[in-house]
């Protein structure tokens, strides 16, 4: 199932620096203990099936109005049915981007939605072989999404630290650039932080061309985003102190700037603009520039571990967990992530936590 070729993936994904680049070609002891303490690739491949879940509801509600049919969604370890999917209050068809103004959108979200469904089937045909198919969790597409954008607004200064605000990324085009905006930054960063610890180089060379899609959706929604950011638009927010008008520009970067705080003391997130993302030294001479891929030093995209990946996902800068049974309930998995085949993985990390793998 998982059967091709591959030429230096796992070194790119131990890659942190020049001398990571060194010690990546000669340390292989250091590989075997990475790989000793390592999760299984059963529970890698589910860490990221679950990932693969959430974005194929968000893009296919956007498309076709409903989710992810029946026989996608059970499994045969951890829980065989399948959790609900929770989308905004107006649901149906009112999703369906293409009847509205800007067909465009709506066929690049008809795009990404058949990409996000090839990635659910193709890891639960891997999974079902390998006896560690899980079912879809319950996902949050509603709430979670006012919870984000009332952190987001808060920590920008635009609402008080006791207002709230509404968000449904479905109302409009633009509302749902900005919803996929959460999702394919943190969906690079997962595999690449991921990928590293899978053994089977078949699975390996599965997940590099995943991530490889997951950059190309990721580097279209930033493109779009900072071309309209460009042209002056802004968003205007429904919230408790009254609607509130904010730049495109400085909605993504509140975004970036609300992950960075959930995800530890790194500084793993970058928006499209701003004070040093939007200008290169080539040379030593600057360039006016966009920051269409965020990257460090190296012109690397940076990783997040799968704790980091969870404090995103459950919208908490907090250590909480399914088996501790205090996942928020605005979270986008609100009852937890299903990682059977490594429980522990299900975890958020602590504020203080920082990647190993930042680049």
């Amino acid at each position: 199932m998982f059967s091709a070729g591959l030429v230096g993936s796992s070194l790119l994904a131990a890659c942190s620096d020049n001398d990571g680049f060194a010690n990546a070609q000669t340390d292989n002891a250091g590989n075997n203990d990475l790989f000793a303490n390592a999760p299984s690739d059963a529970a890698v491949l589910q860490f990221a099936l679950n990932l693969e879940y959430l974005e194929a509801e968000y893009y296919l509600g956007a498309v076709t109005g409903s989710g992810l049919k029946a026989p996608d969604t059970s499994g045969s370890e951890g829980g065989m049915s399948a959790g609900t999917v929770t989308f905004p209050q107006q649901g149906g068809v009112n999703f369906n981007l293409q009847g509205q103004a800007d067909p465009l959108i709506g066929r690049y979200a008809a795009e990404i939605a058949s990409d996000e469904l090839d990635h659910v089937q193709f890891l639960r045909a891997g999974l079902s072989q390998a006896g560690g198919l899980i079912a879809r969790p319950t996902i949050n597409l509603s709430s979670s999404f006012d919870f984000a954008a009332t952190a987001a607004l808060r920590a920008a200064g635009v609402i008080g630290n006791n207002a709230t605000a509404t968000f449904n990324p479905y109302a409009s085009p633009l509302g749902f650039l900005i919803g996929a905006f959460i999702f394919e930054d943190v969906g690079v960063t997962a595999y690449k932080g991921g990928a590293q610890f899978l053994r089977n180089r078949d699975f390996l060379t599965a997940a590099a061309g995943i991530l490889s899609v997951e950059g190309y959706h990721a580097g279209l929604v930033r493109t779009i985003l900072t071309a309209r950011a460009e042209d002056g638009e802004t968003v205007t927010f429904n919230t408790s102190e009254g609607d509130q008008t904010v730049p495109l520009g400085a909605v993504i970067n509140a975004i970036s700037g609300a992950r960075d705080s959930l995800d530890g003391d790194d500084d793993l997130d970058q928006g499209i603009t701003g004070d040093g993302v939007n200008s290169v030294s080539i040379y030593g001479t600057n360039y006016d520039a966009t920051n269409i891929v965020p990257t460090d030093g190296n012109g690397i995209t940076f990783s997040r571990t799968p704790a980091q990946i969870h404090n995103i996902a459950y919208l908490t800068p907090n250590s909480v967990s399914p088996m501790a049974n205090n996942v928020p309930s605005t979270s986008f998995f609100p009852e937890g992530t299903n990682i059977a085949a490594a429980e522990a993985l299900e975890a958020s990390g602590g504020a203080t936590q920082s990647s190993n793998t930042t680049s």
